[in-house]
Protein backbone atom coordinates (compact mmCIF):
# COMPACT_ATOMS: atom_id res chain seq x y z
CA UNK A 1 0.00 0.00 0.00
CA UNK A 2 1.60 3.21 -1.18
CA UNK A 3 4.62 1.25 -2.06
CA UNK A 4 5.14 -0.53 1.57
CA UNK A 5 5.13 -4.33 1.58
CA UNK A 6 2.69 -5.69 3.86
CA UNK A 7 2.60 -9.79 4.25
CA UNK A 8 -1.03 -10.37 4.69
CA UNK A 9 -3.78 -8.17 5.68
CA UNK A 10 -7.16 -9.92 7.95
CA UNK A 11 -10.32 -8.42 9.83
CA UNK A 12 -14.16 -8.55 10.16
CA UNK A 13 -15.57 -5.38 8.58
CA UNK A 14 -19.14 -4.03 8.16
CA UNK A 15 -20.27 -1.53 6.12
CA UNK A 16 -23.66 0.16 5.02
CA UNK A 17 -22.61 2.72 2.50
CA UNK A 18 -22.24 5.99 5.27
CA UNK A 19 -20.79 3.37 7.92
CA UNK A 20 -17.59 1.50 8.08
CA UNK A 21 -17.07 -0.54 11.00
CA UNK A 22 -13.91 -3.16 11.41
CA UNK A 23 -12.58 -5.51 13.95
CA UNK A 24 -10.07 -7.58 15.20
CA UNK A 25 -7.92 -6.13 11.92
CA UNK A 26 -4.41 -8.09 11.33
CA UNK A 27 -1.74 -6.47 9.31
CA UNK A 28 1.54 -8.65 8.71
CA UNK A 29 4.57 -6.47 7.92
CA UNK A 30 8.00 -7.92 7.57
CA UNK A 31 9.01 -5.73 11.25
CA UNK A 32 6.01 -7.07 13.62
CA UNK A 33 2.51 -6.66 13.17
CA UNK A 34 -0.86 -4.48 13.94
CA UNK A 35 -3.93 -5.03 15.56
CA UNK A 36 -6.71 -2.30 15.31
CA UNK A 37 -10.24 -1.70 15.44
CA UNK A 38 -11.67 1.36 13.51
CA UNK A 39 -15.16 2.87 13.56
CA UNK A 40 -16.23 5.59 10.44
CA UNK A 41 -19.29 7.02 10.90
CA UNK A 42 -20.35 10.53 9.90
CA UNK A 43 -18.71 13.27 12.15
CA UNK A 44 -17.54 10.61 14.30
CA UNK A 45 -14.36 8.78 13.64
CA UNK A 46 -12.52 5.93 16.43
CA UNK A 47 -9.54 3.88 15.97
CA UNK A 48 -7.69 1.72 18.49
CA UNK A 49 -4.10 0.17 17.45
CA UNK A 50 -1.64 -2.43 19.09
CA UNK A 51 1.77 -2.40 17.12
CA UNK A 52 5.04 -3.73 16.81
CA UNK A 53 5.35 -2.70 13.53
CA UNK A 54 8.17 -0.22 12.98
CA UNK A 55 7.12 3.32 12.88
CA UNK A 56 9.39 4.02 9.71
CA UNK A 57 7.30 1.71 7.93
CA UNK A 58 4.48 4.23 8.25
CA UNK A 59 6.88 7.52 6.55
CA UNK A 60 4.30 6.75 3.44
CA UNK A 61 1.43 7.44 4.42
CA UNK A 62 1.71 9.85 6.73
CA UNK A 63 1.81 14.19 6.95
CA UNK A 64 5.09 15.85 6.04
CA UNK A 65 6.11 17.23 9.12
CA UNK A 66 5.69 13.58 10.84
CA UNK A 67 7.43 11.87 7.91
CA UNK A 68 10.37 14.54 9.00
CA UNK A 69 10.12 13.49 12.55
CA UNK A 70 10.12 9.79 12.26
CA UNK A 71 12.75 9.90 10.00
CA UNK A 72 15.59 11.03 12.62
CA UNK A 73 14.94 8.08 14.53
CA UNK A 74 16.43 4.14 14.32
CA UNK A 75 14.83 1.70 15.21
CA UNK A 76 16.75 -1.82 15.94
CA UNK A 77 13.57 -3.49 17.22
CA UNK A 78 10.30 -1.87 17.00
CA UNK A 79 8.37 -0.09 19.78
CA UNK A 80 5.45 -1.83 21.04
CA UNK A 81 3.20 1.22 20.22
CA UNK A 82 -0.71 1.45 21.43
CA UNK A 83 -2.86 4.33 20.50
CA UNK A 84 -6.82 5.44 21.22
CA UNK A 85 -7.59 8.20 18.68
CA UNK A 86 -11.09 9.65 17.61
CA UNK A 87 -11.90 13.06 15.74
CA UNK A 88 -14.66 14.02 13.10
CA UNK A 89 -13.36 12.04 9.99
CA UNK A 90 -11.19 9.86 8.56
CA UNK A 91 -8.66 12.77 8.68
CA UNK A 92 -5.59 12.52 10.85
CA UNK A 93 -5.62 16.61 10.96
CA UNK A 94 -8.80 15.96 12.69
CA UNK A 95 -7.86 13.43 15.81
CA UNK A 96 -6.65 13.68 18.95
CA UNK A 97 -5.75 10.97 20.82
CA UNK A 98 -3.24 9.22 23.88
CA UNK A 99 -1.43 5.70 23.88
CA UNK A 100 2.03 4.52 25.32
CA UNK A 101 5.07 3.37 23.69
CA UNK A 102 8.04 0.79 25.18
CA UNK A 103 10.94 0.57 23.14
CA UNK A 104 14.18 -0.97 23.35
CA UNK A 105 17.59 0.08 21.76
CA UNK A 106 16.95 3.10 19.37
CA UNK A 107 18.97 6.37 17.90
CA UNK A 108 17.19 9.89 17.42
CA UNK A 109 19.19 11.91 15.89
CA UNK A 110 22.13 9.59 15.79
CA UNK A 111 22.36 9.56 19.46
CA UNK A 112 21.45 5.85 20.86
CA UNK A 113 19.13 4.88 24.00
CA UNK A 114 19.31 1.33 25.50
CA UNK A 115 15.43 1.92 26.14
CA UNK A 116 12.58 4.35 26.22
CA UNK A 117 8.98 4.58 27.18
CA UNK A 118 6.42 7.26 27.47
CA UNK A 119 2.98 8.11 27.80
CA UNK A 120 1.94 10.49 24.54
CA UNK A 121 -1.22 12.19 23.73
CA UNK A 122 -1.95 14.05 20.37
CA UNK A 123 -4.00 17.01 18.87
CA UNK A 124 -3.43 20.18 17.03
CA UNK A 125 -0.70 19.46 15.66
CA UNK A 126 0.98 18.57 18.74
CA UNK A 127 2.50 15.36 19.83
CA UNK A 128 3.39 15.63 23.34
CA UNK A 129 5.41 12.60 25.55
CA UNK A 130 4.43 12.66 29.42
CA UNK A 131 5.66 9.93 31.92
CA UNK A 132 8.98 9.74 29.96
CA UNK A 133 11.92 7.65 30.75
CA UNK A 134 15.18 7.23 28.87
CA UNK A 135 18.06 4.74 29.89
CA UNK A 136 21.59 4.85 28.40
CA UNK A 137 24.78 3.35 30.11
CA UNK A 138 25.42 6.17 32.05
CA UNK A 139 22.21 7.13 32.92
CA UNK A 140 18.55 7.77 33.09
CA UNK A 141 16.21 10.73 32.10
CA UNK A 142 12.76 11.45 32.14
CA UNK A 143 10.15 14.14 32.44
CA UNK A 144 7.75 15.56 29.69
CA UNK A 145 8.43 16.81 26.24
CA UNK A 146 6.25 18.51 23.82
CA UNK A 147 6.99 18.14 19.74
CA UNK A 148 4.84 20.79 18.05
CA UNK A 149 4.38 20.71 14.48
CA UNK A 150 2.16 23.27 14.09
CA UNK A 151 4.36 26.04 15.89
CA UNK A 152 7.44 24.53 14.80
CA UNK A 153 8.82 24.13 18.73
CA UNK A 154 9.33 21.70 21.04
CA UNK A 155 8.57 22.35 24.63
CA UNK A 156 10.27 20.60 27.68
CA UNK A 157 8.62 20.04 31.28
CA UNK A 158 10.81 19.14 34.49
CA UNK A 159 13.19 17.18 32.15
CA UNK A 160 15.63 15.37 35.02
CA UNK A 161 18.35 13.83 33.28
CA UNK A 162 21.72 12.14 34.64
CA UNK A 163 22.77 11.38 31.61
CA UNK A 164 25.80 13.45 29.03
CA UNK A 165 24.72 16.98 28.36
CA UNK A 166 26.25 16.49 25.14
CA UNK A 167 24.52 13.92 23.90
CA UNK A 168 21.22 14.64 25.87
CA UNK A 169 20.85 18.45 24.45
CA UNK A 170 21.60 16.93 20.77
CA UNK A 171 18.20 15.32 21.25
CA UNK A 172 16.66 19.05 22.25
CA UNK A 173 18.57 20.86 19.27
CA UNK A 174 21.27 20.35 17.46
CA UNK A 175 22.43 23.42 17.00
CA UNK A 176 22.98 23.68 21.04
CA UNK A 177 25.70 21.25 20.75
CA UNK A 178 28.73 23.32 20.27
CA UNK A 179 27.88 25.60 23.61
CA UNK A 180 27.73 22.45 25.82
CA UNK A 181 31.10 20.51 24.46
CA UNK A 182 33.55 22.64 26.48
CA UNK A 183 32.31 21.88 29.63
CA UNK A 184 33.75 18.20 30.59
CA UNK A 185 32.33 16.87 33.46
CA UNK A 186 33.98 13.72 35.00
CA UNK A 187 30.73 12.20 35.57
CA UNK A 188 27.35 13.46 34.00
CA UNK A 189 25.90 16.06 36.34
CA UNK A 190 22.29 16.18 37.07
CA UNK A 191 20.01 18.27 34.82
CA UNK A 192 17.17 19.86 35.19
CA UNK A 193 15.48 21.58 32.12
CA UNK A 194 12.48 23.58 31.36
CA UNK A 195 11.48 25.67 28.22
CA UNK A 196 10.89 25.99 24.78
CA UNK A 197 13.19 25.62 21.46
CA UNK A 198 12.17 26.91 18.18
CA UNK A 199 13.04 24.67 14.89
CA UNK A 200 13.03 25.64 11.10
CA UNK A 201 14.54 28.72 12.07
CA UNK A 202 12.12 30.46 14.36
CA UNK A 203 12.65 32.86 17.05
CA UNK A 204 11.38 32.16 20.88
CA UNK A 205 13.82 30.13 22.53
CA UNK A 206 13.58 29.87 26.07
CA UNK A 207 15.72 26.48 27.40
CA UNK A 208 16.54 26.90 31.14
CA UNK A 209 18.87 24.26 32.51
CA UNK A 210 19.86 24.18 36.16
CA UNK A 211 22.83 21.82 36.55
CA UNK A 212 24.60 20.23 39.92
CA UNK A 213 27.73 18.21 39.24
CA UNK A 214 28.65 16.36 42.81
CA UNK A 215 31.96 15.26 41.03
CA UNK A 216 33.36 18.05 39.86
CA UNK A 217 34.26 19.16 35.84
CA UNK A 218 37.00 19.53 33.66
CA UNK A 219 37.51 23.67 32.65
CA UNK A 220 40.55 24.84 30.22
CA UNK A 221 41.23 28.38 31.14
CA UNK A 222 44.29 29.88 29.88
CA UNK A 223 45.70 26.56 28.69
CA UNK A 224 45.56 24.74 31.67
CA UNK A 225 42.87 22.52 33.05
CA UNK A 226 41.06 23.69 36.26
CA UNK A 227 39.57 20.53 37.84
CA UNK A 228 36.74 22.27 39.63
CA UNK A 229 35.04 20.05 42.46
CA UNK A 230 30.76 20.74 43.22
CA UNK A 231 29.99 22.28 40.21
CA UNK A 232 26.54 23.84 40.27
CA UNK A 233 24.89 26.96 37.47
CA UNK A 234 22.08 27.76 36.09
CA UNK A 235 22.35 27.76 31.92
CA UNK A 236 20.11 29.98 29.97
CA UNK A 237 19.72 29.49 25.94
CA UNK A 238 17.58 32.41 24.02
CA UNK A 239 17.78 33.19 20.30
CA UNK A 240 21.55 32.96 19.54
CA UNK A 241 22.20 33.75 23.40
CA UNK A 242 23.72 31.84 26.36
CA UNK A 243 23.64 33.34 30.02
CA UNK A 244 25.47 31.44 32.56
CA UNK A 245 24.30 32.25 36.23
CA UNK A 246 24.64 31.39 40.23
CA UNK A 247 27.49 29.37 38.79
CA UNK A 248 29.43 27.84 41.88
CA UNK A 249 32.23 25.22 42.47
CA UNK A 250 35.14 24.87 44.28
CA UNK A 251 39.17 24.80 43.12
CA UNK A 252 41.87 24.07 45.19
CA UNK A 253 40.39 24.08 48.37
CA UNK A 254 38.87 27.28 47.68
CA UNK A 255 35.65 28.63 45.69
CA UNK A 256 34.81 29.80 42.21
CA UNK A 257 31.70 31.79 41.55
CA UNK A 258 30.92 33.66 37.73
CA UNK A 259 28.59 34.22 35.01
CA UNK A 260 28.78 34.81 31.56
CA UNK A 261 26.81 36.01 29.31
CA UNK A 262 27.84 34.15 25.03
CA UNK A 263 26.76 35.25 22.25
CA UNK A 264 25.44 31.89 19.88
CA UNK A 265 25.07 33.65 16.71
CA UNK A 266 26.74 32.91 13.07
CA UNK A 267 30.08 35.04 12.93
CA UNK A 268 29.31 37.16 16.30
CA UNK A 269 31.39 34.90 18.76
CA UNK A 270 31.86 37.82 21.64
CA UNK A 271 30.81 37.06 25.37
CA UNK A 272 31.11 38.53 28.72
CA UNK A 273 32.24 37.00 31.80
CA UNK A 274 33.11 37.57 35.48
CA UNK A 275 34.87 35.54 37.69
CA UNK A 276 35.18 35.71 41.70
CA UNK A 277 37.56 33.32 43.30
CA UNK A 278 38.10 32.92 47.37
CA UNK A 279 40.71 31.31 49.28
CA UNK A 280 42.00 29.26 46.27
CA UNK A 281 45.26 27.43 47.41
CA UNK A 282 48.28 29.31 46.06
CA UNK A 283 50.70 26.39 46.14
CA UNK A 284 48.49 24.28 43.77
CA UNK A 285 47.62 27.06 42.08
CA UNK A 286 51.14 27.68 40.68
CA UNK A 287 52.04 24.33 40.92
CA UNK A 288 49.40 23.96 37.82
CA UNK A 289 50.34 27.00 35.96
CA UNK A 290 54.25 27.31 36.50
CA UNK A 291 55.33 24.42 38.07
CA UNK A 292 56.21 25.72 40.80
CA UNK A 293 56.30 24.28 44.72
CA UNK A 294 55.24 25.93 47.52
CA UNK A 295 54.07 25.67 51.37
CA UNK A 296 51.40 28.50 51.97
CA UNK A 297 49.24 30.82 50.40
CA UNK A 298 45.72 31.63 49.64
CA UNK A 299 44.38 33.78 46.97
CA UNK A 300 41.62 36.03 46.34
CA UNK A 301 40.62 38.08 43.26
CA UNK A 302 37.77 39.39 41.12
CA UNK A 303 38.12 39.64 37.33
CA UNK A 304 35.44 41.40 34.77
CA UNK A 305 36.11 40.74 30.90
CA UNK A 306 35.01 40.30 27.50
CA UNK A 307 36.13 38.88 24.45
CA UNK A 308 36.00 36.94 20.72
CA UNK A 309 35.72 33.07 21.05
CA UNK A 310 38.44 31.47 22.04
CA UNK A 311 40.86 34.20 20.97
CA UNK A 312 42.57 35.25 23.72
CA UNK A 313 43.90 38.32 22.09
CA UNK A 314 40.38 39.72 22.15
CA UNK A 315 40.20 39.69 26.00
CA UNK A 316 39.75 42.50 27.67
CA UNK A 317 38.97 42.73 31.44
CA UNK A 318 39.81 44.26 34.66
CA UNK A 319 40.61 42.51 38.19
CA UNK A 320 41.97 42.47 41.26
CA UNK A 321 44.11 39.84 43.09
CA UNK A 322 45.03 39.49 47.18
CA UNK A 323 47.78 36.71 48.34
CA UNK A 324 47.61 36.07 51.57
CA UNK A 325 50.46 34.45 53.77
CA UNK A 326 51.74 33.35 50.61
CA UNK A 327 55.01 33.45 48.59
CA UNK A 328 55.06 35.65 46.26
CA UNK A 329 58.35 34.61 44.78
CA UNK A 330 56.42 30.97 43.72
CA UNK A 331 55.72 32.85 40.48
CA UNK A 332 58.17 32.17 37.94
CA UNK A 333 58.42 36.14 36.94
CA UNK A 334 59.55 37.61 40.54
CA UNK A 335 61.95 34.30 41.61
CA UNK A 336 64.82 35.65 40.54
CA UNK A 337 64.22 39.20 43.06
CA UNK A 338 64.33 36.76 46.27
CA UNK A 339 68.16 36.18 45.64
CA UNK A 340 68.61 40.09 44.96
CA UNK A 341 66.92 41.08 48.19
CA UNK A 342 68.90 38.23 49.89
CA UNK A 343 71.80 39.51 49.36
CA UNK A 344 70.69 42.84 50.85
CA UNK A 345 69.19 41.88 53.85
CA UNK A 346 70.34 38.11 54.07
CA UNK A 347 66.67 36.55 54.59
CA UNK A 348 64.59 39.08 53.67
CA UNK A 349 63.25 37.61 50.54
CA UNK A 350 61.10 35.61 51.77
CA UNK A 351 59.61 37.64 54.51
CA UNK A 352 59.23 40.42 51.73
CA UNK A 353 56.10 37.88 50.25
CA UNK A 354 54.41 37.38 52.72
CA UNK A 355 51.13 39.22 51.17
CA UNK A 356 50.71 40.69 48.30
CA UNK A 357 48.15 42.72 45.99
CA UNK A 358 47.40 44.75 42.78
CA UNK A 359 44.33 45.71 40.56
CA UNK A 360 45.08 44.86 36.79
CA UNK A 361 44.14 44.92 33.42
CA UNK A 362 44.59 42.68 30.74
CA UNK A 363 43.99 44.04 27.11
CA UNK A 364 45.38 42.81 23.70
CA UNK A 365 47.62 40.05 25.53
CA UNK A 366 49.09 42.09 27.68
CA UNK A 367 48.28 41.85 31.46
CA UNK A 368 48.97 45.81 32.91
CA UNK A 369 49.69 46.59 36.50
CA UNK A 370 50.53 50.24 38.02
CA UNK A 371 49.79 49.18 42.05
CA UNK A 372 51.32 45.67 42.63
CA UNK A 373 52.14 45.62 46.14
CA UNK A 374 54.25 43.10 48.47
CA UNK A 375 54.71 43.80 52.21
CA UNK A 376 56.62 41.52 54.92
CA UNK A 377 57.59 42.22 58.31
CA UNK A 378 61.09 44.04 57.19
CA UNK A 379 60.38 45.55 53.28
CA UNK A 380 57.81 45.72 50.91
CA UNK A 381 57.90 46.26 47.43
CA UNK A 382 55.62 48.17 44.77
CA UNK A 383 55.77 47.78 41.13
CA UNK A 384 54.52 48.57 37.96
CA UNK A 385 54.46 47.51 34.45
CA UNK A 386 53.42 45.41 31.87
CA UNK A 387 52.98 41.24 31.55
CA UNK A 388 52.74 40.40 27.58
CA UNK A 389 51.61 36.61 28.03
CA UNK A 390 50.96 35.43 24.71
CA UNK A 391 54.57 36.62 23.31
CA UNK A 392 56.06 35.24 26.70
CA UNK A 393 58.05 38.69 27.49
CA UNK A 394 57.33 41.48 30.57
CA UNK A 395 58.46 44.65 31.06
CA UNK A 396 57.77 45.40 34.78
CA UNK A 397 59.84 47.99 37.44
CA UNK A 398 59.62 47.27 40.85
CA UNK A 399 61.37 49.51 44.00
CA UNK A 400 61.77 48.49 47.87
CA UNK A 401 59.32 49.95 50.12
CA UNK A 402 59.96 50.23 53.81
CA UNK A 403 57.98 48.68 56.35
CA UNK A 404 58.52 47.46 60.05
CA UNK A 405 61.89 48.22 60.95
CA UNK A 406 63.16 48.46 57.42
CA UNK A 407 61.66 52.01 58.02
CA UNK A 408 65.27 53.14 59.37
CA UNK A 409 66.64 52.32 55.70
CA UNK A 410 63.52 54.34 54.32
CA UNK A 411 65.52 57.65 53.09
CA UNK A 412 67.77 54.33 50.81
CA UNK A 413 65.00 52.30 49.49
CA UNK A 414 64.45 54.37 46.21
CA UNK A 415 68.08 53.35 45.68
CA UNK A 416 66.69 49.32 45.52
CA UNK A 417 64.96 49.62 42.29
CA UNK A 418 65.00 46.99 39.91
CA UNK A 419 63.70 46.68 35.92
CA UNK A 420 63.00 43.19 34.21
CA UNK A 421 62.73 42.46 30.77
CA UNK A 422 63.54 39.06 29.21
CA UNK A 423 60.29 36.42 29.12
CA UNK A 424 58.05 34.97 31.67
CA UNK A 425 59.66 31.81 31.96
CA UNK A 426 63.10 32.61 32.29
CA UNK A 427 63.41 36.68 33.36
CA UNK A 428 66.32 39.57 33.39
CA UNK A 429 66.10 41.47 36.77
CA UNK A 430 68.77 44.51 36.75
CA UNK A 431 69.23 47.46 39.16
CA UNK A 432 68.02 50.73 37.71
CA UNK A 433 70.02 52.47 39.70
CA UNK A 434 73.70 50.57 39.53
Amino acid sequence: YRDVPFLSLSGDFAWDGQRTMLREVRLQHGSGELKAELLDVPEDFRLNVESTISPSVAQPLVSTKLRQFLSEWEWPQPPHVHLAAQGTSRDPQTWTGEGTIAQQRAAFRGVWMNSGSASFRFGDGALTFDNLRITRDEGIGTGSFTYDFARHEVRLANVQSTLRPADAIYWIDPKLFKAVVPYKFRQPPNVTTNGVVRFHGGKGDHLELTVEAPTGMDYVFLGKILPLERVTGRLLFTDDRLQLSDVNATLFSGSVKGDADISLAKGDPHYRASILVDAIDFPRLTDLYFKYDTAHGRLNGTYEFTGLGDNARTMRGNGKVTLHDGDVFAIPIFGPLSGLLGSILPGSGYSIAREAHASFSIRDGVIHTDDFNVSGKIFGMVGHGDLFFLNDKLDFDIRMSANGPGFLLAPVYKLFEYEGTGSLAKPVWRPKRF
